[in-house]
């Protein structure tokens, strides 16, 4: 399936929680299979520690595994 990668602007702190201010197209697609792995996403977007999930159909959701910040967003694209 083919998705857009969004990128955040993210307000907060782990401590007391993060919040998504605005999100950004970027105009940069990549392709992802429903089984792909984690790191096999994070690899083809040239980041680390990003964890995956969501509706595959729609959006595919980033969150930093070390402490649980917004990271990125992959919008699929009809």
């Amino acid at each position: 399936m083919k998705y857009e990668v969004i990128t955040y602007d993210v307000w907060g702190n782990a401590r007391d929680g993060f919040e998504v201010n605005q999100a950004f197209t970027t105009g940069r697609y990549i392709e992802v299979c429903e089984n792909t792995s984690d790191m096999a996403i994070n690899r083809r977007l040239g980041i680390r520690g990003v964890e995956w999930d969501g509706e595959p159909e729609d959006a595919l959701y980033g969150t930093v595994k070390r402490n649980g910040m917004p990271a990125l967003e992959l919008r699929a694209v009809r």
